[in-house]
């Protein structure tokens, strides 16, 4: 890293040491910044091809150990200067950083990483309110991780490691100082345009495809959402169909995501003390980003918590977080007496089947490695008909 950085670093490829997995740390913008976007930074943690273990290895290393060290420098005409960030007032628990400790291995951790020789793990970070208010349009900055040290890590798998405590080892492993650009530049008018222009209308009941199976979605919130709290919206996906029909399986991704202008969610504000019918659409940036550049992977439907099945009348459900300090859509200068709309748009399924979990036991699809997006293979869904969910009710809640 160039020496105007060095004061500030705290632990560089130098303090790796030889009996300790040899990792490195990669920082890239997620998507271009503009004026109404937020600030989303992809994290990929590097192993060496060759270091003292030909193993794998696992770490808890995640997002708000990133966070807590981050630093922010602005490119000016004297050179770098630090930015200060403040503390983050709303979550007081996030002022320092959380204490590295032991924990049980249950196959959902989110902050367990397991590195092979040679291998990568990578995660989208977005980064907080705080961070993103200091930036300035048309300026440039440095996002810098001065290191740090992990000691929460261990040679193994997460397999091997299920049901069992990980715990701290010594010496602990080093993650060595990087950093990443930041041009904060003049774009943005996408976003203004796509909400003047306005949108599709939403898929109707009547486009479905015969012989596909008849599913729609159903949308539940509170009516009241505390200026300072979270919405949740409960989604809640029905198979139609009389009780000898036969079981389905599908992709059940498509009802969490954004995939195109007449699918998946949108959300409106009506801005309080304005007419009745004034509503404007809130553009959510985070769907707008995936990682390409690895292989496609192989996934059986019935192992792969993005696929489920239902028999006659059952229903899958799952839920969508509209605020979540910051890191939610809902936009920054959300204010008391805003009412927010959040409607399903429709989607076409990617892939369905008939069946349950007895007959796709040995079913395998290739999804992109990003994991959340389309089923890439088999492309026409095996020959299928295709499966259309109309659009949802509508659903307001009111910020107090």
């Amino acid at each position: 890293m160039d020496q105007e950085f060095s004061p500030f670093l705290l632990f560089t490829k130098k303090h790796i040491k030889p009996e300790t997995p040899h990792l490195k740390l990669e920082l890239t913008l997620g998507r271009e910044l503009t004026a109404e976007s937020r600030c989303y930074v992809l994290v990929t943690i590097h192993r060496a091809g060759s270091d003292s273990h030909d193993s794998p290895c696992i770490l808890s290393w995640d997002q708000n150990d990133a966070i807590a060290a981050l630093l922010l420098f602005q490119h000016t005409s004297d050179g770098l200067r630090k930015i200060e960030i403040a503390s983050e007032t709303e979550n007081p628990t996030s002022k320092t950083p959380a204490l590295q400790t032991s924990f049980k291995v249950n196959g959902s951790n989110p902050s367990l990483r397991e590195l092979a020789p040679g291998g990568k793990e990578r995660f989208m970070m977005t980064m907080p309110k705080r961070f993103r208010d200091v930036l300035v349009e048309g300026e440039k900055y440095e996002l810098v991780w001065p290191g740090g040290e992990i000691v929460i890590w261990d040679w193994g798998t997460k397999k091997e490691y299920l049901g069992m405590e990980l715990g701290r080892k010594m010496p602990k492993t080093c993650l060595p100082a990087t950093r990443v650009t930041i041009a904060f530049n003049k774009f943005g008018q996408g976003a203004t345009e796509e909400k003047k222009r306005g949108s599709p209308p939403p898929i109707a009941e009547g486009e479905r495809i015969p012989g596909a199976p008849k599913m729609s979605v159903t949308l539940e919130c509170n009516k009241s959402v505390p200026l300072d709290s979270m919405a949740t919206v409960k989604i809640t996906v029905l198979y139609e169909a009389p009780a000898d029909s036969p079981d389905i399986t599908f992709h059940s991704f498509p009802f969490q995501s954004w995939y195109g202008p007449r699918e998946g969610y949108r959300l409106y504000r009506r801005r309080a003390n304005t007419d009745s019918n004034s509503w404007e659409a809130i553009i959510d940036d985070a769907i707008s980003f995936m990682i390409v550049d690895d292989p496609d992977v192989s996934v059986h439907v019935t192992q792969d918590g993005n696929f489920a099945t239902l028999q006659p009348g059952q229903t899958w459900s799952t839920s969508k977080r509209l605020q979540d300090q910051g890191l939610g859509i809902l936009p920054d200068d959300v204010k008391v007496g805003d009412v927010f709309r959040i409607v399903f748009k429709g989607v076409e399924l990617d892939w369905w089947d008939w069946g349950g979990i007895e007959d796709h036991g040995e079913t395998v699809v290739k999804l992109p490695c990003f994991l959340k997006g389309r089923v890439v293979e088999p492309r026409d869904n095996g020959g299928r008909p295709k499966l259309i969910v109309p659009a949802s009710n509508l659903v307001d809640f009111t910020i107090v």
